[in-house]
């Protein structure tokens, strides 16, 4: 049976606190659209219905200040030409080695990514493979008052709001302990790392 396309219904408020924060997970699941071997969305064009990475490729995870984790859309553009730019902020502390590497090595690269919520099965996922996320600012910080860096990713052309993908279609990071931490399950990892 084909799903059915959008059709236009009331969208009632789901509880008196739908407009309450929800926390987040303190990891921010980064992968490469180059990387990525299958991806669809169903016919509303929001729900994530397959994801897939290709074979030896794995997504990784990179620590974020919980508190500073904001994956949003905005709509912009001229009439017959509005879309939404996906943007995904946070601050990452400390300023090591390997988080040098992976903001060098991945400047220029075509991303996305998932953000998890505490609670539920519903994630957030920015990006598609034809409006990736680049970086839009990395602003480093290491003087009396913090060591971070503050991060912009963005897509740098309009597209779909936001999708959401189920937890179970994320696949692991290359770092078991993360997987645990997230709650991802799935074909083992043989490799630890991360940042």
């Amino acid at each position: 049976m084909a799903e059915e396309a959008y059709n236009l219904v009331s969208v009632p408020r789901k509880n008196n606190n739908a407009g309450r924060a929800t926390g987040k997970k303190g990891y921010i699941i980064i992968f490469r659209w180059d990387d990525v071997a299958t991806f669809t969305k169903d016919a509303k064009g929001v729900k994530v219905t397959a994801f897939a990475l290709a074979e030896g490729k794995k997504p990784i995870a990179v620590y974020s200040t919980q508190s500073t984790i904001n994956i949003y859309d905005t709509a912009e553009g001229d009439p017959d030409a509005r879309g939404f730019i996906h943007h995904v902020d946070f601050e990452h502390p400390g300023s090591e080695l390997e988080w040098k590497e992976f903001l060098n090595n991945n400047v220029n690269e075509n991303l996305g990514a998932i953000v998890i919520n505490c609670a539920g099965d519903d994630c957030k996922i920015a990006g598609t493979p034809c409006t990736p996320l680049s970086f839009s600012t990395a602003e480093g910080q290491d003087n009396n008052e913090a060591n971070k860096t503050t991060v912009n990713l963005a897509s740098t052309l309009r597209g779909d709001t936001l999708g959401v993908i189920a937890k179970s279609l994320i696949p692991v990071t290359d770092n078991d302990e993360i997987n645990t931490i997230l709650g991802l399950t799935g074909q083992e990892s043989s490799q630890a790392g991360g940042v």
